[in-house]
């Protein structure tokens, strides 16, 4: 029998196509601008010194970064950076994606990370480091940096804070059969407070949100082709094959046999 222990991922996630890195020094008074938007996402730190960055689309407040400053400006972004004191250092790490950034990395802002200096310093010692000079060391890195802002910017809002704790167990572990009542008593709520509030803010009821989690995760496993029908549907928490079947067809318009 096999065992799977992989985490869900959306079956169309956002993916980094192209990555690149570079840092300049200049001195005071020195202006550039994207007039035309900016023609990659970018995390820009600055090592040393000041700039004001001047935001005219989409509109945002300007912007004056110091040194031990990340900011992040998004595709598109019209602006204008102008470096306010001598010898100013900037160390830029700039991609573009398919699909689409989170909702909080769709407009400049500043990037607080507790690690931020060892966190980009990561990207230039690579390229010293001729050893992992290659693009999967730094698409690793980039997805790391943006998993570490996702999980220091990433929040419900503050009406569904209390169902995060379920939301997260659920993400990680659909395959549990555990009651309604465990996943209320994780967010200290009764079990008619957390489905009336889970209800509002997913669409489903807990039970119909685990099976589609269920279902996309059978999905994978039978596509890898190292699954059948059984054990998929065994891995994934359903011991009524059947029931599997019938939601499986529900869900994608095909049965499980068709995938694997």
């Amino acid at each position: 029998m096999k065992y799977d222990y992989s985490c869900y991922v959306d079956k169309n996630p956002m993916r980094i196509e192209s990555i690149n890195i570079f840092s300049v020094s200049r001195d005071r008074g020195y202006r550039y601008s994207f007039s035309e938007g900016r023609h990659c996402h970018a995390f820009i730190y600055t090592d040393r010194g000041r700039i004001l960055n001047e935001f005219k689309s989409p509109r945002a407040e300007n912007i004056i970064t110091e040194s031990g400053t990340l900011m992040f400006i998004p595709k598109g972004t019209v602006y204008h950076a102008t470096y306010l004191d001598e010898g100013t250092f900037l160390k830029t790490v700039q991609f573009n994606v398919s699909g689409e950034l989170p909702e909080y990395l769709t407009s400049p802002r500043i990037i607080d990370l507790d690690n931020t200096r060892s966190i980009i310093n990561s990207f230039f010692s690579s390229i010293e480091n001729t050893k992992s000079n290659n693009m999967y060391h730094f698409l690793a890195l980039v997805y790391d940096l943006l998993w570490q802002v996702d999980t220091r910017y990433f929040q419900l809002p503050k009406k569904f804070a209390r169902l995060s704790a379920a939301l997260e167990e659920l993400s990680l572990h659909p395959e549990k059969n555990e009651k309604i009542s465990y996943y209320a008593d994780m967010c200290y709520m009764s079990e008619g407070n957390f489905r009336r509030l889970f209800h509002e803010h997913i669409g489903t009821s807990p039970i119909e949100y685990r099976n589609s989690l269920r279902l996309e995760k059978a999905r994978t496993l039978l596509q890898s082709g190292e699954y059948n029908v059984s054990e998929a549907a065994l891995v994934i928490g359903f011991s009524n094959l059947p029931f599997f079947i019938r939601l499986y067809k529900k869900k994608f318009g095909i049965t499980p046999k068709k995938e694997a």
